[in-house]
């Protein structure tokens, strides 16, 4: 197994002062995939998936299909059966470098769980995945919902459209979303991916390429800021979960340490902005639809602090 926490995170532990808590939740970090863990992802309908390109671009991509297309074939090893759309870029980056993050998550019970390994993707498309991290997360800031299986489980691509830049039908998207997935890679290029929420505007577009989002309380590990801290390359991922559609998002993150900023924003212990290099859009042809039920009772309020 792998060393449980990276440079970046150990940095960013010392600088918040929560060492000892990160020293007690690295306990819950294992290498092999525990039982409760093989039947939590057996009966999930999405994975989120982290990779990195050629190029040191992060990408973050979800697969979704019928429960059960996610197994266990033994104790350290996952494997998936499904592809992404056309566009996405999961497959190319995967044929470069192996390294993944997957988070798997079950919104309607508020579950949530890390698989980080090597990926390999065979020719009929499935994708497997040697385990070296495997461990849960708290239920903070999930919103509930709840898939419809009548809208149908795969993605399949109608239309996909690169950018450098979020249109104003994408910029309200982001005002409107109330979660978003972040990829990230540490130093040593493992590979992380992690679940955001918040009421509806706790992502703010501060232009055109520019987003901020605040980091609330969490575990303490400092997973993603931990490798922000080392390796700005970061990825983002936006579900339309009206119907599927994503909009991937890949850039960097710098975190904000300064407290009069931070103090403006209600619930934050740190801001992240983050810079866009190039914005992929994928119309999704047969819709793939969530129910909402509520917010997270541990959302913070938006009213600023002035």
């Amino acid at each position: 197994m792998i060393g449980v926490y990276h440079a970046g995170e150990l940095a960013v532990q010392k600088l918040a002062g929560e060492e000892f808590l990160a020293e007690q939740n690295s306990k819950s970090i294992r290498s092999v995939i525990f039982k409760g863990a093989m039947a939590f992802i057996q009966t999930q309908s999405m994975i989120i998936a982290s990779t990195v390109g050629e190029n040191g671009k992060v990408w973050i991509s979800f697969l979704t299909g019928e429960p059960g297309f996610i197994s266990a074939a033994s104790e350290n090893m996952v494997t998936i059966m499904s592809c992404p759309p056309a566009s996405d870029p999961l497959i190319k980056n995967l044929l470069s470098n192996p390294e993944i993050g997957l988070l798997a998550i079950d919104f309607n019970r508020r579950i949530r769980m890390r698989i980080n390994g090597k990926g390999e993707i065979d020719e009929s498309g499935r994708l497997t995945v040697t385990t070296e991290q495997v461990y849960g997360n708290c239920p903070k800031y999930i919103q509930k919902r709840s898939l419809q299986p009548s809208g149908g489980f795969r993605r399949t691509q109608r239309h996909a459209q690169h950018s450098n830049k979020i249109s104003s039908e994408q910029q309200e998207w982001i005002r409107l979303a109330d979660t978003f997935f972040i990829g990230s890679a540490s130093l040593e290029g493992k590979m992380d991916a992690s679940h955001r929420g918040g009421h509806p505007g706790f992502v703010e577009l501060l232009d055109e390429s520019t987003l901020l989002f605040p980091d609330y309380f969490g575990n303490s590990m400092f997973n993603t800021l931990g490798n922000l801290y080392s390796n700005p390359n970061t990825g983002m991922l936006f579900i339309d979960f009206q119907a599927g559609h994503s909009l991937q998002l890949t850039g960097r993150s710098y975190i904000i340490w300064d407290k009069c900023q931070i103090s403006l924003h209600p619930g934050a212990e740190r801001l992240v902005r983050f810079e866009i290099d190039e914005v992929l859009y994928i119309e999704n042809d047969t819709p793939i639809i969530w129910d909402f039920h509520e917010f997270s009772p541990a959302n913070p309020s938006l009213v600023r602090n002035y």
